[in-house]
């Protein structure tokens, strides 16, 4: 069995008997809201806060200052995590390597990617999101191209990593182009419940290579300590 690490989400860590295998790369799949990126950044802070690791949120959507902004709302959070820059927010589609290329190529994009890895030594890395690279690069085969050999690189990069897919919302799917699946070791599916009319989120582990895991389904809720999990008979 591979070792494993906390994510600082009980319940998650609780449904993988310890947390996730490290160094692994695991598929986040979820629609619209349902908290994948508070899930991914409590990773993120515990990795730092208790096991010293360097960490990597590496976006394609917001400003770092924006998303500060936004997660000093929750309690995991700490400054000094960013300001020592043990943890760092990275856009890279402002990076000059990326924006002096256009059209973008799957090279590129993953030049850069392994690039800010490696220099930051990161262990615990975010790429938010796999599908936003994937829909810039257009072509299926760069695209089929560019997942695997993130995929491999990755392996080699000794880091723990969470990929996020934009799957459409109130859907039992896992990615867009059909494949990121299957160059990950695990696949974890947020979702939403509707019930009596309110829509609930929800998480499920379902696949999880090395790692003794539950595949039930449980409530997700967000609160000022981040992400908490429900077992679903609560409702």
């Amino acid at each position: 069995m591979a070792e494993k690490i906390r994510t600082g989400i009980e319940g998650l860590d609780n449904l993988l008997d310890g947390g996730l295998p490290k160094a692994h790369c695991i598929l986040l799949a979820g629609s619209c809201g349902t908290g994948k990126t508070i899930l991914c950044q409590q990773f993120l802070f515990t990795g730092a806060r208790e096991y010293n690791d360097s960490g990597v949120y590496i976006s394609l959507s917001e400003s770092r200052d924006k998303m500060v902004g936004y997660l000093e709302q929750f309690e995991f959070f700490d400054r000094a995590y960013i300001d020592s820059r043990l943890i760092r927010i990275v856009d890279i589609t402002q990076d000059p390597r990326l924006m002096n290329f256009q059209p973008l190529s799957a090279r590129t994009i993953l030049d850069i990617i392994v690039s800010v890895i490696r220099e930051n030594n990161a262990k615990r890395v975010v790429i938010d999101s796999l599908t936003a690279i994937c829909t810039a690069l257009g072509d299926d085969a760069d695209i089929r191209g560019f997942i695997f050999e993130l995929g491999l690189q990755l392996q080699f990069l000794n880091c723990t990593t969470i990929l996020i897919s934009e799957v459409p919302p109130m859907s039992f799917q896992y990615s867009v182009y059909g494949i990121e699946e299957f160059i990950t070791d695990g696949v974890i599916l947020m979702r939403e419940l509707e019930n009596k009319g309110d829509l609930l989120r929800t998480l499920q582990v379902v696949k999880m290579r090395g790692a003794g895991h539950s595949r039930s389904r449980s409530i997700l809720e967000i609160s000022t300590k981040g992400v908490e999990l429900k077992p679903m008979f609560e409702l």
